[in-house]
C-alpha cells in the first residue's frame, strides 16, 4: 500500500498559480452544471506531467512539473534575500510574481457551450475528448512549448463536434468515451450512450469529415437478440419513433472499459475486448471489437495464433466437444488465418529510434461485429440492497501473457520473453456500486472472440443449451463505514494506478480510497500453476486465511455537501509517477485542488543493477515521520471572495433605484424592499463568515492538541535516542561515561568481541564432540545396537523377568526338538514307510523323491541356523559368566 507523506503542497495552495488553475473568478461558471443529472465527473485529464482542468465550460492547461519548479525557485530566492529585503525594490518583486504566475499556465478556448463533465486525452497526446451531458467534442491540443513561451494569453484550439446529428440533446446521454488501445496512432474513439449504443470513430486531424459519422455503430439491445450476422444491428437514427422495451431499463449502460492497455503484458484478446457494466448489475463483453485499421503489439498476433491453433487441435481430438465450441473455434481459426495471410502496412514511428508501426486491416471473414457475450452470471450472487444493484463503473485487468505457451518449441531466448513474468493468468474484473462497494471478480473461463453465424441454417448457440458465461466473485469490499450515510447522487469511479495494474483508486463524493490486489495475486498464480493435487485442501485453507485486498483511505473530506450540489464533490482522481512530481494523486472539489504525495517503494527508487556500477547514486535521506500526515488548512472562499453586497448595489444602481442610493433615506415601500433584499444578501454573507470563523477556531484548538501530541512523541523519540547513545546514564561515580558516537562505537565493539568469543567457544565444543563421538551411526548400525541390547537384557534378566518372555535357551531347545522330529520323519519317508492313515491312493515315486529332496534342503538349512544360533549364544554367555 502507498504510504501518505504529505497532502496538498504549497505550490497548489492559494495564492500560487497552481491554485488558480482550479479556481474560477466568476462564481457562475464555477457552479454551472452543479445541479446536473447523475453521471461520472472526470474533469481532470493528463498528458505526461501536463494537466487539463475543466472549470464550467472552460479548460485550463498547465504543466505541474514546471509550476512546482517555478514555485521552489521563487521560495529559494525569497529565503536568500530575507535578511536584506529592504534593498530590493518593490517593482522587481512585482515583476517576479507576474513572471511566475504567467509561466506554465494557459487558458484554452473551446467551442463548448454546456458544462464539461469529462475530459479524456488520447494515448498519442494530440487529441482531447470533451464530453458534456449529451455532446462530444474533440480538440486538437497545442504543443507543450506554448506553456513556457512569453505569451500567457488564452489559446483558441481547433475543436470538432463529434457526430453533429448523433450526439445531440435529443438523443441519449453519453456515459463513456474511450480511446481504443489498438487504434492507429491512438486516434480511434469509442463512445457509449446510456441506451446501450456503441459507436467507433476513426478520426483524423487532417480530415474534418471523419468527425461526422462513425465507422461502426451497433445497438446492443438488437445485438443481444440477434441470431445471424445478416441482421440489422445499426443504431436508430434521430427522429425515428422508439417504443418501450424491457431492455431499455435492464440495459442502461453505467460505464465501459477495455480489458487491456496494449502494453504487451496481457493476452491477445484483452486489448480488443470491450466490457460494459449496466446500471441494473449485468455485465457484457464485445470481443473482438476492432477498428477497420489497427496496430497490434509484437506479442498480440503470435499469442493469438498459438492459443487458437492449440485449442483447435484439442477440440478436433476431443469427441465430446459441444457444437458451440467447435463452431466458435472454427470462426477463430478462419479469423486468425486471414490475419496471417495479410501483408501489413508500415507507418512511420513517432521517434526515429522506434521501429515502424505495423498496421493491419480488420478481417472480413466473420464480419465487423462480434457476438454480444453475456450477461455474465456473478457467482456467488451479491446480497442485493436498496442501492446495491446499481453499478457506476467497471475496471478490467487482462490475463497475463503465457510465455511458455508462446515460446513452445523455440530454442534459446526470444524477443518476446519476459512480457508475462508478473501477473495472474486469469482476468480480473472489478465492479463498483453506488454505495461504494467493490466486487473483485475473476474471469475463470476467459473471454475470447465470438461471432454470430453467417446464416440462420448454421448451428446456433441457442440450440445447444450452452451455459452462459460467469464471473467468480473473489472478494467484496466496502469503502463506506457502517455509520456513514451515502449521498443519493453519489457516482463513484475508478482511477488506474501507474504503480501496478493490480492497484487502483476509488473516488467518491467525499472519500478517495486506495486498493491493492498484489498481496494475493502472486500466491493465487503459484497455486494455479502447481500441477500436484497433494495437500490441495490444506493449501486452499491457508490461502483463504492469508492477506486479502489492501485498502486505505487517502483523502477524506468532512465538509457538508448541499443536496444535489455536485460542484462540491470530488472529481475523478488522476495519479502521476514522475521523477519531478513523484508518486502523486490529484483531484478537485469546489474549485480547490486536493493532492496527496505518496512514498515511492524502495525497490523502484533504486537504479538498475546493470547500471549501478556505471553511475554514482546517492540515496535521498528520508525525513523521520514523527506524526501522521494531515491535510493542510485551506482558508474557505468566504475569507477572500469579494463581498456580494457591492455586486448587489451595482446591480440595483442600474435601475430606477440608482438615484435613491445617493439621496437621503426616505420611509417608502421601495426603500423597505431595498433594505430587505440587502439584509438577505448581507445575512447570508455574514453567516458564511461565521461558519468559516468557527471552523478556523476549531482548527486552532485541534492544532494545539496536535502540537502537544507531537511534543510528546518527540520526547519519546529523544528518550529512545538517549537510551541508544547511552546519554541517559548518570555519571554518579565521576569516572566520565562516554556518550554520543564514541559510546555507540564502544558498545558495538563490545558486541563484536562477544560475538567472536561465542563463535570460538562454539567451534571448540563442536570439534571436541567430533573427536569423542566420531561420526554418527547409520540406520543399520542403530538397529544392530538395539538388537544387542535386547539380547543382553534377556540374558542378564532375573528369574521373574525371564518368566515374562521366552529365553534364548528355551527357544534353542524348541528348535532342536523340532529339528529332530523333522529328521525322523524324513528318515521314515526315505525308508518307504507308509503313514498310519492310508488315503487309498499311491504317490508317484518321482514326485515323492522331489519332495524329499526339498525337505532335506530345508533340514540342512535349519540345522545350519540352529548351529549358528548355538555358537552365538555360547559367545554371549561367556562374558556374563
Amino acid at each position: 500500500m502507498p504510504k501518505v507523506l504529505n497532502y496538498t503542497p504549497a505550490w497548489l495552495s492559494r495564492p500560487s498559480p497552481g491554485f488558480e488553475l482550479f479556481s474560477s473568478k466568476t462564481p457562475a461558471s464555477n457552479t454551472a452544471g452543479s445541479k446536473s443529472t447523475q453521471g461520472p465527473r472526470r474533469t481532470i485529464a493528463r498528458r505526461g506531467t501536463e494537466v487539463f482542468v475543466a472549470v464550467g465550460n472552460q479548460i485550463r492547461w498547465a504543466d505541474l512539473s514546471y509550476l512546482k519548479n517555478a514555485w521552489d525557485d521563487r521560495a529559494e530566492k525569497r529565503r536568500r534575500r530575507g535578511h536584506h529585503k529592504q534593498y530590493a525594490s518593490l517593482r522587481d518583486e512585482a515583476d517576479e510574481e507576474d513572471d511566475v504566475e504567467g509561466a506554465g499556465f494557459r487558458h484554452l478556448k473551446v467551442s463548448v457551450s454546456e458544462p464539461i463533465r469529462q475530459l479524456v486525452a488520447s494515448p498519442s497526446g494530440n487529441l482531447l475528448a470533451i464530453l458534456t451531458s449529451h455532446t462530444v467534442h474533440v480538440a486538437i491540443l497545442p504543443d507543450p512549448s506554448h506553456l513556457t513561451g512569453p505569451d500567457s494569453g488564452p489559446i483558441r484550439v481547433k475543436t470538432h463536434t463529434l457526430g453533429p446529428t448523433t450526439h445531440v440533446l435529443a438523443q441519449s446521454p453519453v456515459v463513456s468515451a474511450l480511446w481504443h488501445p489498438l487504434g492507429v496512432s491512438g486516434n480511434c474513439l469509442v463512445t457509449v450512450t446510456a441506451e446501450a449504443v456503441v459507436r467507433l470513430w476513426e478520426v483524423s486531424a487532417e480530415n474534418r469529415w471523419s468527425f461526422d459519422n462513425p465507422t461502426l455503430a451497433v445497438d446492443l439491445k438488437k445485438l443481444a437478440d440477434g441470431t445471424s450476422a445478416d441482421d440489422d444491428f445499426a443504431a436508430s437514427t434521430m427522429g425515428r419513433n422508439r417504443g418501450f422495451s424491457v431492455d431499455s431499463v435492464e440495459m442502461e449502460v453505467a460505464a465501459a472499459c477495455f480489458g487491456g492497455t496494449n502494453g504487451g503484458q496481457e493476452h491477445g484478446w484483452s486489448p480488443m475486448t470491450l466490457w460494459l457494466a449496466m446500471r441494473e448489475g449485468d455485465v457484457y463483453a464485445l470481443c473482438p471489437f476492432l477498428p477497420s485499421k489497427w496496430q497490434p503489439t509484437p506479442t498480440l498476433l503470435p499469442s493469438l495464433s498459438v492459443s487458437i491453433v492449440s485449442r483447435f487441435n484439442s477440440l478436433k481430438a476431443d469427441g465430446a466437444a459441444s457444437n458451440h465450441d467447435i463452431q466458435t473455434c472454427k470462426q477463430q481459426y478462419a479469423w486468425i488465418s486471414e490475419l496471417d495471410k495479410q501483408e501489413p502496412a508500415y507507418l512511420a514511428a513517432a521517434s526515429e529510434f522506434d521501429p515502424d508501426v505495423e498496421v493491419y486491416t480488420r478481417p472480413k471473414t466473420q464480419g465487423s461485429l462480434p457476438r454480444l457475450q453475456g450477461p455474465f452470471l456473478l457467482d456467488p450472487m451479491p446480497e442485493e440492497g436498496d442501492d446495491e444493484v446499481l453499478l457506476t463503473d467497471i475496471y478490467a485487468v487482462g490475463a497475463k501473457l503465457d510465455d511458455d505457451e508462446l515460446l513452445y518449441g523455440e530454442d534459446g531466448g526470444s524477443d518476446f520473453g519476459g512480457y508475462g513474468d508478473d501477473g495472474l493468468s486469469l482476468g480480473v474484473i472489478c465492479l463498483l456500486t453506488s454505495s461504494g462497494r467493490v466486487h473483485v471478480c475473476l474471469d475463470v473461463d476467459g473471454v475470447e472472440g465470438a461471432w454470430l453465424p453467417k446464416k440462420r441454417s448454421i448451428i446456433d448457440a441457442r440450440e445447444d443449451d450452452v451455459e452462459g458465461p460467469s464471473l467468480l466473485i473473489f472478494e467484496s469490499l466496502d469503502t463506506r463505514r457502517p455509520d456513514e450515510v451515502g449521498e443519493d447522487h453519489d457516482w463513484p469511479v475508478f482511477s488506474p494506478d501507474p504503480h501496478s495494474r493490480y492497484s487502483f483508486f476509488v473516488t467518491q463524493s467525499r472519500v478517495v480510497t486506495s486498493f491493492s490486489l498484489t498481496t494475493w495475486i502472486e500466491r493465487l498464480e503459484s497455486e494455479l500453476q502447481s500441477s500436484g493435487d497433494a495437500g490441495l485442501d490444506f493449501r486452499l485453507d491457508v490461502f483463504s486465511r492469508g492477506a486479502g485486498t489492501l485498502r486505505q483511505r487517502v483523502v477524506e473530506r468532512t465538509v457538508d455537501l448541499d443536496a444535489g450540489d455536485r460542484a462540491q464533490e470530488l472529481t475523478a482522481s488522476v495519479v502521476f509517477r514522475d521523477s519531478d512530481l513523484g508518486y502523486f494523486l490529484l483531484t478537485e472539489a469546489g474549485g480547490r485542488p486536493i493532492a496527496v504525495e505518496f512514498d515511492v517503494p524502495e525497490s523502484e527508487s533504486l537504479p538498475d543493477e546493470e547500471f549501478a556500477g556505471e553511475r554514482e547514486f546517492q540515496q535521498e535521506v528520508k525525513t523521520l515521520a514523527v506524526t501522521k500526515p494531515r491535510e493542510t488548512y485551506q482558508p474557505p472562499e468566504s475569507f477572500w471572495a469579494p463581498s456580494p453586497l457591492s455586486t448587489f448595489l451595482d446591480s440595483r444602481a442600474q435601475g430606477r433605484h440608482r438615484r435613491s442610493l445617493t439621496e437621503e433615506i426616505k420611509l417608502s415601500q421601495s426603500t423597505l424592499i431595498l433594505m430587505t433584499e440587502a439584509h438577505k444578501v448581507l445575512s447570508q454573507h455574514t453567516h458564511h463568515l461565521g461558519v468559516a470563523a468557527a471552523e478556523l477556531f476549531r482548527r486552532c484548538e485541534r492544532l494545539q492538541e496536535e502540537f502537544k501530541d507531537q511534543i510528546k512523541r518527540a520526547n519519546g523519540f529523544a528518550d529512545k535516542v538517549d537510551d541508544v547513545l547511552g546519554d541517559d546514564e548518570d555519571d554518579l561515580d565521576g569516572t566520565g561515561r562516554e556518550g554520543g558516537n564514541a559510546g555507540i562505537e564502544r558498545r558495538l565493539a563490545a558486541a563484536l568481541d562477544r560475538q567472536e568469543d561465542l563463535a570460538g567457544r562454539y567451534d571448540a565444543l563442536r570439534r571436541k564432540l567430533a573427536r569423542r563421538g566420531g561420526r554418527e551411526l547409520s540406520d543399520k548400525e542403530k538397529a544392530w545396537v538395539t538388537e544387542i541390547d535386547t539380547i543382553d537384557s534377556s540374558i542378564s534378566a532375573t528369574t521373574s523377568e525371564r518368566g515374562k518372555q521366552p529365553s534364548p535357551w528355551s527357544r534353542y531347545k524348541e528348535a532342536k526338538e523340532l529339528a529332530s522330529s523333522l529328521v525322523s520323519q524324513a528318515e521314515e519317508v526315505t525308508n518307504g514307510a507308509e503313514p498310519e492313515a492310508s488315503t487309498g491312493f499311491k504317490v508317484p515315486p518321482e514326485i515323492r523323491k522331489a519332495r524329499v529332496s526339498q525337505v532335506m534342503k530345508l533340514l540342512d538349512r535349519e540345522s545350519a541356523l540352529v548351529e549358528a544360533t548355538k555358537d552365538r549364544l555360547e559367545r554371549l554367555s561367556l562374558p556374563s559368566s
